[in-house]
């Protein structure tokens, strides 16, 4: 193989490793967050038993808040921020801004008010712990 062949390889493949290139005018956009997915649930035994654990990701888009009346857990609801900046507040208390690294906490029947994302230029994340009644839905209309 000459040093030509090898530079002409050489470069191909470089140029491989890179992310394809959008169509003339088209503009970049992040892509959308993952919906809410339950990571693992397990019933619990002994005092506890009658009731799961789950473990839940939550991920926000920019800028995007939730509306309506809220909605509320069967059972307390311990979150961490993993990404982003996060909005919350419970039983119409005032808005919080959570960093990352930011816990937050709702007790049994608390209605969930304001939660979302308090970035406009990335996404938020979240990972929930939650104490529910064995088989109940995570949520319910406030």
């Amino acid at each position: 193989m000459t040093t030509q062949d090898r530079r002409t390889f050489l470069g191909g493949a470089a140029a491989s490793l890179l992310p394809p290139l959008l169509p003339a005018g088209a503009a970049a956009q992040a892509p959308a967050p993952r919906p809410a997915a339950e990571l693992a649930r397990h019933p619990l035994t002994g005092p506890f038993d009658g009731f799961e654990v789950v473990l839940v990701e939550l991920n926000m888009a920019p800028g995007v808040r939730s509306s309506g009346p809220g909605h509320r857990h069967p059972g307390p609801v311990l979150g961490y921020v993993v990404e982003g900046q996060m909005r919350f507040a419970i039983d119409n208390e005032a808005e919080r801004v959570l960093p990352v690294g930011g816990t937050f906490f709702e007790p049994s029947g608390a209605v969930h008010t304001t939660n979302g994302s308090a970035r406009t230029d990335g996404p938020t994340r979240a990972v929930v712990f939650m104490l529910v009644p064995k088989g109940s839905p995570l949520t319910a209309p406030a």
